[in-house]
């Protein structure tokens, strides 16, 4: 610094040093934030008036003599700092403190507002992409504060900086760095800047595609050069037989139809007439003359005819011919038209070698269709029509002329050709895996441009508006009243919908439109996955919040019907929610619960388990005291492997021996009431004064480990069971004789002889009702467990028996047999046969058994 021979210069410099010595006190990290604040250094910035109070000259010339003072002063600080320090290690934090320096300088005007962004392009042009991308991560943090004062002294030099870091990326490799170039462009610069914009409409006339020249065949003419500029290549010279004179669909002007039995070129032949097309799309203005429209309608109908060849073989899925076989197998055609294209080639190669491997990738050609769209869209503005719609409502006052092409003008023939085409590529696009969304993505962004166009016809106006001024504002609201208070009568009350269709003239009609099983009958839970998948699309591709907010209400409303539907029969899934908003897992098909695999330890004398075919829930009940705990518990542990008992939940405290979550699960009575208000329960009961329940939780469980649950309720609590639906086999313990259920009771010990006695009474008469009802599928007498494994497993007299009704354990059990249940002549899944989960009530009361 003492060799520049400027005080002022020497004392800033010092001054600098100090502030960036109070700095790293004040910052005791080593990354880009925290920002500093000017609040840090209060003291020292007051010195930096005191540097130049001894200049005597104007206010104009001591500012700019002070602000190369600091330009000087702060350039040999960053010269030095970038000599001894690297942006990726923990010294860079110096360079950082240093740009906040300048920033807050910069906002109180005491140098030029640009110097900080000076120093970020040298900074730029220093570093490699790597420390490119740290010294971005700086400009991002400080985005809002470095732009929010003096920008548009700053401005040129960021839009100069950025351009240049683009110009060193590239767009395939470093895709995601230009991104956050480009957004930090469109964050700084306001909405309606000019700074990019072609107002003159300029092409890239620069990008020049060059393609392979094939020779000529010794049956063929000379070939005829379809570009007559003096300065076109060699190389674009096509055969004489290369493109047709007129589109193969018939006439020129008549449109464009394809024919089924219309035959694709070969690919050598398509070959130089397909890239050809490429001049058009970097300068379409040649398309004005004639001669190249029609070269240009006569490729693009070979191009779209080779396209549906490749789309039709690549359904079709042929099997490979000799030809692919020898073009070995790292890639062949079809392969990955399956797939929508994530990845993005701003630019292709043109090797004849390739070509056919190029239009066999479907990425390939929507990319190549994009850009006929591109052509086609300019070439229908030109329209009669469309120039029309131009000058409505009224015209542009100072037109950009040099964008309008006023002098040419579209014919309807060629108009006609063009919407044609248009329509056939469309179609086109609409094909294949998600074809739909590409397509709606494509026509957004073309949409969009057009509205890009007109803006630039008109001259860029200015899209900033006015404030809404009072009196505007008290208008608009008394019209909003008076439009809203309207007491004109609806012809039909509002939400209601016309009758009409029940008129005398139409009433048979009406009727059995009534009658129409759509009007009545739930909806599969599949129907609703596409209209919620088209919701979806709804919601990414809205252009407004109004249209957003009408897309998530009409998505919502579909999830609710297909959640409530889907309540009966995949409950299970309901775990697996996680997001209102997200519910694929109840449109996945059943999953098909694995069955446990016997081990040689686990089965007994080298048997396997066997199933019933009926793989519904069993749901044992019986009046109090008939031992339906008692045969329970013996079936299960003769069948371990087969069925399970489920365990109830109950708000009494556990008794001396009980274990939690094998005798009883322990609840409060707040956490039984929470499970009961959420309908976590198939059935619940109080006795004693203690709520009892089976959760259908429980139930399931059993269900996704592969076994048969058994559930055991009360008598009392049949009814329940049976209101919810739920899909099972209901099977009635009788009662011993008055007897021995007296001897049971009389052995708990804890009810008199008179409530002894009125339970004998009520066991009779739930047992003759039980019989005369006909709600059970199965009656059994008291404490004969043959009779009820008979019953369960499909033994009994009458009933097939063997390998028909048995079904062997999990080693040989086909899927369709684990998961389903027949049901006279089809089938019912494992999840449909539980819809609600979990068996019954286990209570007090079943312990008399």
């Amino acid at each position: 610094m003492a060799g520049h021979a400027v005080q002022a210069v020497d004392d800033f410099g010092g001054l600098l040093q100090d502030v960036l010595q109070r700095a790293e006190q004040q910052k005791q990290t080593d990354t880009v934030e925290p920002p500093l604040n000017k609040s840090d250094f209060a003291d020292l910035f007051e010195r930096v008036d005191s540097i130049f109070l001894s200049t005597a000259a104007t206010p104009e010339i001591k500012k700019r003599s002070q602000w190369a003072v600091i330009e000087t002063a702060v350039r040999d600080t960053f010269n030095n700092l970038l000599a001894t320090s690297s942006v990726h290690t923990h010294s860079s934090v110096r360079l950082w403190d240093l740009l906040d320096i300048i920033s807050i300088l910069s906002d109180d005007e005491q140098c030029d507002p640009a110097l900080l962004f000076w120093l970020v392009e040298e900074l730029l042009d220093s570093q490699t992409i790597a420390g490119c991308r740290r010294i971005f991560d700086y400009l991002e943090s400080r985005r809002e504060r470095i732009t929010a004062k003096h920008f548009p002294q700053k401005q040129l030099v960021i839009l100069r900086s950025c351009n240049e870091l683009l110009r060193r990326l590239s767009r395939a490799e470093d895709t995601a760095f230009c991104g956050r170039v480009f957004i930090f462009l469109f964050q700084s610069f306001p909405l309606g800047d000019k700074s990019s914009v072609n107002l003159r409409g300029e092409y890239h006339t620069e990008n020049v595609t060059t393609f392979d020249e094939l020779p000529a065949k010794d049956s063929e003419p000379d070939g005829m050069d379809i570009d007559t500029d003096a300065n076109k290549p060699a190389s674009l010279k096509v055969p004489t037989n290369g493109i047709p004179s007129t589109p193969r669909a018939g006439e020129e002007g008549k449109g464009v139809s394809f024919s089924k039995s219309e035959k694709p070129m070969s690919v050598d032949e398509l070959y130089p007439i397909f890239w050809s097309l490429q001049q058009n799309f970097s300068q379409p203005k040649r398309l004005f003359d004639q001669a190249h429209f029609t070269a240009f309608k006569a490729g693009l109908q070979a191009t779209m005819v080779m396209f549906k060849a490749v789309q039709s073989e690549s359904n079709g899925r042929p099997t490979r011919t000799t030809d692919d076989s020898k073009r070995g197998t790292k890639r062949k055609r079809g392969q990955g038209d399956d797939d929508l294209a994530n990845a993005f080639n701003p630019k292709y190669l043109t090797s004849r070698d390739l070509f056919e491997l190029e239009i066999s990738d479907l990425s390939f050609r929507r990319h190549t269709l994009v850009q006929v769209l591109i052509v086609i869209d300019f070439l229908l503005s030109l329209s009669v029509k469309a120039k029309e719609k131009l000058s409505k409502p009224t015209p542009p006052e100072n037109p950009n002329k040099s964008v309008m092409y006023a002098d040419q003008v579209f014919n309807e023939e060629d108009t006609k050709w063009a919407l044609d085409m248009k329509k056939v590529i469309a179609e086109y696009l609409k094909q294949g895996f998600e074809g739909p969304f590409f397509y709606r993505m494509v026509e957004t962004v073309l949409s969009r441009d057009k509205n890009w166009v007109r803006w630039k016809i008109e001259n860029c106006p200015t899209i900033s508006r006015p404030a809404v001024s009072p009196g505007e504002y008290n208008t608009a609201k008394a019209a909003a009243r008076k439009a809203t208070t309207n007491k004109r009568l609806r012809p039909n009350p509002q939400f209601s919908l016309p009758l009409d269709f029940l008129s005398e003239k139409d009433g048979q009609a009406g009727l059995e439109r009534l009658k129409d099983s759509s009007r009545y009958s739930l909806p599969t839970i599949k129907s609703f996955q596409s209209k919620i998948e088209l919701d979806d699309m709804d919601i990414d591709m809205a252009r407004d919040d109004e249209a957003k907010n009408f897309a998530i209400e009409q998505k919502a409303s579909k999830s609710w019907r297909a959640l409530r539907i889907a309540s009966s029969s995949k409950l299970v899934a309901f775990d697996k929610i996680e997001r209102s908003d997200k519910i694929d897992e109840i449109f996945l098909d059943e999953v098909k619960p694995e069955e446990p695999v016997n081990s040689e330890e686990d089965t007994a004398d080298g048997e396997e388990a066997m199933f019933p075919k009926d793989r519904r829930p069993i749901v044992i009940s019986g009046s109090i005291g008939v031992g339906k705990s008692t045969l329970v518990k013996r079936l299960v542990e003769k069948n371990t492997k087969v069925l399970g008992r489920k365990v109830s939940h109950t708000t009494r405290p556990p008794r001396e021996g009980e274990v939690h979550g094998q005798d009883y699960y322990f609840v409060t009575k707040e956490q039984f009431s929470i499970m009961r208000d959420g309908d976590e329960f198939l059935e619940y009961n109080e006795f004693n004064g203690n709520s009892y329940a089976t959760s259908k939780k429980a139930v399931e469980g059993i269900i996704a480990q592969g076994q048969v649950p058994v559930v055991e309720i009360d008598a009392q609590s049949i009814q329940q069971v049976k209101d919810n639906g739920y899909n099972a086999r209901f099977i009635f313990i009788g009662p011993p004789d008055s007897a021995e259920l007296e001897r049971r009771l009389k052995e708990k010990g804890a009810e008199p002889e008179e409530k002894i006695r009125e339970r004998i009474e009520d066991a009779k008469k739930e047992f003759e009702q039980a019989k005369a009802e006909g709600v059970h599928d199965k009656i059994v007498d008291n404490g004969d467990l043959e009779e009820l494994e008979k019953f369960i497993f499909g033994k009994e007299e009458g009933t097939e028996t063997g390998d028909s009704m048995l079904v062997e354990g999990v080693k040989d059990t086909p899927g369709a047999e684990q998961n389903g249940v027949e049901l006279g002549n089809g089938s019912v899944p494992a999840a449909q046969a539980s819809p609600k989960e979990d068996g019954a009530m286990e209570t007090d009361e079943t312990a008399a058994a």
